[in-house]
């Protein structure tokens, strides 16, 4: 099963590395083949995305000079999110959670799929 999982996330890596969402096929994957529970299957998600996006950060901060007052303004909004959510998370019943995110899920594949050019 190693091998599937190292082959799925360097696919998944691709996939979101050419901006395609791959971390949505991700949960998919950790929730279905994997069996994780959606909770573990998301947190998972956002510390893989962690993974690639600190190595992305040190190529635009080498390559060009980043707006560092957007940077900040985007990051408290980001971590005011975050505990918003972690509080409506704890305070909200996981079957809705889970077909909230499964709407989600469709919405935006939907979005990208109608998308005009």
């Amino acid at each position: 099963m190693a091998l599937l999982d190292k082959t799925v996330a360097f696919l998944v890596s691709a996939l979101a590395g050419m901006g395609v969402g791959g971390g949505g096929l991700f949960v998919i994957y950790l929730t279905f083949a994997r069996g994780a529970d959606q909770l573990s299957a998301q947190g998972t998600n956002l510390l893989f995305f962690l993974a690639g996006a600190v190595p992305a950060l040190a190529v635009h901060l080498r390559k060009r000079k980043l707006c560092l007052f957007a940077m900040l303004t985007v990051g408290l909004a980001g971590v005011c999110g975050t505990l918003l959510g972690a509080y409506l998370i704890a305070h909200t019943e996981p079957g809705l959670l889970r077909k909230a995110f499964g709407v989600l899920l469709l919405l935006s594949g939907a979005a990208v799929l109608f998308k005009k050019k």
